[in-house]
C-alpha cells in the first residue's frame, strides 16, 4: 500500500510540473522531435504549439515588426516586405510605443532638442480699488461731533423801580449729562451770568458761599442738602422767602419733581434760621 501511494504521489508531482511547464516542455519536445523518434508521429497539441506562442517581435533599427496574429516572421520578411502584408501585420515604431505619433526624420535632432521650459503659473492680478475705496491722504478728517446740549431753566429775580421783587425764569444751554437736577441747582447757586446781556439785571437772594451737598428724587420729592450758608440770609424774611422760591421753581421744572424737601447739613430742620420760614415739610410752587 505504501509503495502504491508513493507511486501515485510521484505521478501527481510529475503532472503538476508538466502543467506548470507545459509550454516549455511542449516546445522542447517539438524541437527535439521526441515523439517522431519514439512513436513515429507527433501529437497535434505539440505540432500546434507555435500557434499559442506570443506575437513575435523583430527589430529593425529603432523600428519593430510585430506579428499581431502571433505567426512567426522569417528574417527575410523583416527587411520591409512586411509592409506588403499590412492586412495581417502592422509596423509599430519605438516612438509609437512611447506615445509619439511620428518618428523624427533625424534621430540626432530628436535627442538634441532643447528642453521645453514650463511656464510658471501666472498669478491673478490684484483687484483694482476704485477711487471711492482708495484712502486719500489729503482728505480732511471729519470734525468730531459736538457734545449733545440740553436747556435748563433757572429761577432768578428782578427788582422793579418801586422795589417790588419779580420772579424771572431764564434758560441756560449746557452739555447734556446724567445729573441735570444737580447741574441746575449748582448753576442757580453760582448766580446770574453778568457776561450775558439778558442776565445783567437779574438778582439772586441765595446767600453767597452756599454749596449743594447732595440731591436725590423720590416719589416726586427732591431732597436737596445744602451747607450752613443757606440757613442765614442777610435780607431777612423777604430774602428767605425768595431764596426758597428760587430753589423750588428751579427744581420743579423737571417732570419728576413736584416739591422740595430742604436739608441743612443732612438734617431736616423746622425753620430756616432761628425763627424763619418753616422747612420741615416739602415746599411746592403753591407754597409761595
Amino acid at each position: 500500500m505504501l509503495g502504491a501511494a508513493c507511486v501515485v504521489l510521484g505521478l501527481l508531482i510529475i503532472l503538476i510540473a508538466f502543467l506548470v511547464k507545459k509550454d516549455q516542455i511542449s516546445s522542447n519536445l517539438k524541437e527535439t522531435a521526441f515523439f517522431d523518434r519514439v512513436f513515429g508521429t507527433t501529437p497535434t497539441f505539440i505540432s500546434e504549439q507555435d500557434g499559442k506562442s506570443k506575437p513575435s517581435v523583430t527589430t529593425d533599427g529603432d523600428s519593430v515588426i510585430l506579428n499581431l496574429k502571433g505567426n512567426p516572421i522569417d528574417a527575410s520578411e523583416a527587411d520591409g516586405s512586411a509592409e506588403e502584408s499590412s492586412s495581417s501585420e502592422e509596423k509599430i515604431t519605438i516612438n509609437q510605443l512611447k506615445g509619439q505619433e511620428k518618428e523624427p526624420e533625424n534621430p540626432d535632432d530628436f535627442y538634441n532638442r532643447p528642453a521645453v521650459e514650463e511656464e510658471a503659473p501666472v498669478a491673478a492680478p490684484a483687484p483694482v480699488k476704485t477711487e471711492a475705496e482708495k484712502p486719500k491722504a489729503d482728505q480732511p478728517k471729519a470734525p468730531p461731533k459736538a457734545p449733545a446740549k440740553t436747556e435748563l431753566q433757572l429761577c432768578f429775580t428782578v427788582i422793579d423801580a418801586d422795589g417790588t421783587v419779580v420772579r424771572k425764569m431764564i434758560k441756560r444751554s449746557v452739555t447734556k449729562n446724567d445729573s441735570p437736577l444737580t447741574t441746575a441747582i449748582n448753576l442757580l447757586l453760582a448766580g446770574p451770568d453778568y457776561s450775558n446781556t439778558a442776565e445783567r439785571n437779574l438778582t439772586s437772594f441765595i446767600p453767597k458761599g452756599t454749596k449743594l451737598l447732595g440731591a436725590r428724587v423720590s416719589n416726586g420729592v427732591a431732597y436737596l442738602n445744602f451747607s450752613d450758608n443757606f440757613e442765614f440770609n442777610q435780607e431777612g424774611t423777604v430774602g428767605q422767602i425768595n431764596q426758597l422760591m428760587q430753589v423750588v421753581y428751579t427744581a420743579t421744572t423737571f417732570s419728576t419733581v413736584n416739591s422740595v424737601q430742604f436739608l441743612i447739613n443732612g438734617q431736616k430742620k423746622q425753620f430756616l434760621g432761628e425763627e424763619g420760614i418753616r422747612i420741615d415739610q416739602p415746599l411746592s410752587k403753591g407754597s409761595f
